[in-house]
């Protein structure tokens, strides 16, 4: 009995390092990194704790199992090692950018090509990537962290923990689409929320990152300059469940605009032979697969319809109306853009990222510690959505990263969450 009092107090003590003895994090990180991280995510509003939890951020991506030849991480690699080939003359051919016959972005070959004059380490390419999403993917989680640690409520936790699992790190695999999603979302919501202008320059940065944040950036704008039009949004958003296809010829003009390389991508992706195809595929997917991005659509029209109609004392703050204009208008945008099958998810998935901030918002402001039946509604289709996000991505994580000592991993053979999980 006295060993297990012994035992609990000294883990009671390492559990709360404070931010006086933030020291110690860095000893006890190299000494074994996955559980500093543990103790940083138990004190995550010390300073000191959420620079851990950003550092093993990083080591997650410098350990990153690259083995699936299936994924775009792999892709990204090569493209890594042939770029390293290419002399230093050849920068502007490589970063060509939104008009160039390989490319439609600019971020990420320039990262490339800077990763390349060093190394062609798979480990160091994906460490870059994960601190560079990384740094907006903990912003944004801050923005709700804050809130919530002034005013705790088990509702709140919930949709934080969601939250954390819409888009999370392991996610990096396909670069370019978390990190301009993070990008956009961190500086979206303070123009959304806020007005704050500053912010507009940043969400258009997400453009050069992934093309496709040209659509989510000119719907940005629209609602900036026209503001709260209900009254527009709200036919908008009825409309866009019962003719989705008005929305089309939205996408090609956009397209035919901008020419280049990204009227060949639209073109591409809204061809009858490519949608069809895209159909077929999605029809052979694994059953939870083809429901998780539905069911939680379709549950967070209803969890918004319940707050407006039923709670509408706790959503009076001008930034909780700013948000549900912003969300009337994604969601005519999420249904029209269902011509595009590829893009229409893409969209989903930012959707996702605002609906949970709404929802979050309100609970915070209702308070309490019961879970209220919204919360109750949504726990199948949010379990069913990270449950996948977590088999998508645990093909990267090292099962070597919750080894001890810093490092250690580097020195043994590759073995992923999903080659011991799943196979």
């Amino acid at each position: 009995m006295s060993e297990v009092i012994l035992n609990n107090t000294f883990l009671n003590k390492i559990f709360e390092i404070k931010r006086s003895n933030s020291k110690y994090y860095l000893i006890l990180f190299f000494v074994w990194p996955f559980l500093a991280f543990l103790i940083a995510l138990n004190n995550y509003s010390d300073k000191a704790a959420k620079r851990v939890v950003y550092a093993f951020i990083i080591y997650y991506g410098l350990l990153f199992v690259n083995n699936n030849t299936g994924m775009d991480s792999y892709r990204y690699v090569l493209d890594l090692i042939r770029t390293a080939q290419q002399p230093f003359s050849d920068f502007f051919q490589i970063v060509g950018g939104l008009y160039s016959d390989t490319t439609v972005d600019i971020f990420e070959p320039f990262v490339t090509f800077i990763i390349s004059r060093f190394t062609t380490s798979a480990g160091v390419f994906f460490a870059v990537w994960a601190a560079i999403m990384g740094y907006f993917y903990l912003r944004s989680i801050d923005l709700l962290y804050n809130r919530y640690h002034r005013n705790i409520s088990w509702d709140a936790l919930i949709f934080l923990i969601f939250f954390v699992f819409i888009y999370p790190v392991t996610a990096i695999y396909g670069i370019r689409m978390p990190t301009a999603t993070w990008v956009f979302f961190y500086a979206a919501y303070h123009v959304i929320l806020y007005r704050d202008k500053r912010f507009i320059w940043l969400a258009l940065s997400s453009i050069l990152i992934h093309w496709s944040f040209i659509t989510v950036n000119a719907l940005l704008l629209i609602y900036y300059f026209a503001g709260n039009r209900n009254i527009i949004y709200l036919p908008a958003a009825i409309v866009s469940f019962i003719i989705p296809n008005l929305f089309a010829p939205f996408f090609q003009l956009v397209s035919s605009r901008l020419g280049g390389a990204i009227q060949n991508r639209f073109s591409g992706y809204t061809n009858e032979n490519y949608v069809e195809a895209m159909r077929q595929s999605y029809e052979r997917t694994a059953w939870f697969i083809r429901i998780m991005n539905d069911s939680v659509f379709y549950f967070y029209i209803l969890a918004i319809v319940i707050i407006q109609i039923f709670y509408k004392d706790y959503i009076k703050s001008k930034y909780q109306e700013n948000l549900f204009s912003f969300l009337l208008l994604m969601i005519s945008f999420v249904n029209f853009g269902r011509v595009i099958p590829t893009l229409s998810g893409r969209y989903q998935v930012v959707f996702f990222l605002f609906a949970t901030l709404f929802v979050f918002l309100f609970f915070i402001k209702q308070g309490g510690r019961k879970i209220n039946f919204i919360t109750l509604l949504g726990l199948f289709p949010m379990l069913i959505y990270s449950a996948v996000q977590f088999r998508l991505g645990s093909s990267s994580i090292n099962l070597w990263l919750f080894s001890p000592v810093f490092g250690l991993p580097l020195f043994l053979p590759e073995i992923s969450i999903a080659d011991i999980l799943f196979k």
